[in-house]
């Protein structure tokens, strides 16, 4: 049995920095069939590599774009519960994330630049591209950019391979994807083999039925 992330593309165009990205991405994590999800902002920041503060500053610019809505959420004793947060509904270009990312302990550079690398990926899990595009998409410099690729590397998730120079002059690397959807030995495409499963999910803490998780296999 997989779970897979679905997570908008259209994020690395929008000229956003690595937290905006960063935070659309792991609320993303969290969320049901219905786009919906109640994470507390100390889980979302856990599991995002950032700091609630950061959180605090950036979320209002991805709910500002329409890529999440936010509703308080209150007990019965009148006290604030963790917020409801309803990611918006994706149109085209779907990138499906493995779930065991969420295990990896990744920075919030780290988990960028790797959800970008899978938004170009091929059907070999492959994709070309040079630092620089990906330091324009996701934010940062493309010093860091390489510093997040040897980390990504070091831990496993992705391999490299050096190309020849694009046309501008910037040296294009081979990445391969190691955490990926798509395994070699099963010969299926995502499009024909997704199979969702319904699950009632509640809020332990408020006994709230919050709504329906589909899984994918």
């Amino acid at each position: 049995m997989k779970r897979f992330i679905a997570i908008d593309s259209k994020i690395f165009s929008e000229g956003f920095n690595t937290y905006c990205i960063s935070i659309y991405v792991t609320i993303s994590m969290f969320k049901n069939a219905h786009g919906e999800c109640f994470p507390s902002r100390k889980t979302i920041a856990k599991y995002g590599g950032f700091s609630v503060s950061t959180y605090n500053k950036y979320i209002k610019t991805i709910i500002a774009n329409g890529y999440i809505k936010k509703q308080e959420r209150w007990r019965e004793n009148g006290s604030q519960t963790s917020n409801l947060f309803t990611v918006s509904d994706i149109k085209v270009n779907t990138v499906f994330l493995n779930s065991d990312i969420t295990k990896k302990g990744l920075t919030a550079n780290e988990l960028v630049v790797f959800v970008f690398l899978c938004s170009k990926k091929n059907s070999k899990n492959k994709c070309f591209i040079s630092q620089k595009d990906i330091a324009k998409a996701c934010g940062m410099s493309v010093r860091t950019v390489s510093h997040i690729v040897n980390k990504l590397r070091q831990k496993k998730i992705i391999k490299t391979c050096t190309q020849c120079k694009s046309n501008n002059g910037n040296y294009i690397l081979s990445y391969t994807i190691c955490l990926c959807l798509e395994k070699s030995e099963e010969k299926y495409k995502v499009e024909k083999s997704i199979i969702e499963n319904d699950f009632e999910c509640k809020d332990v803490r408020d006994n709230i039925l919050c709504g329906i998780i589909k899984i994918i296999r």
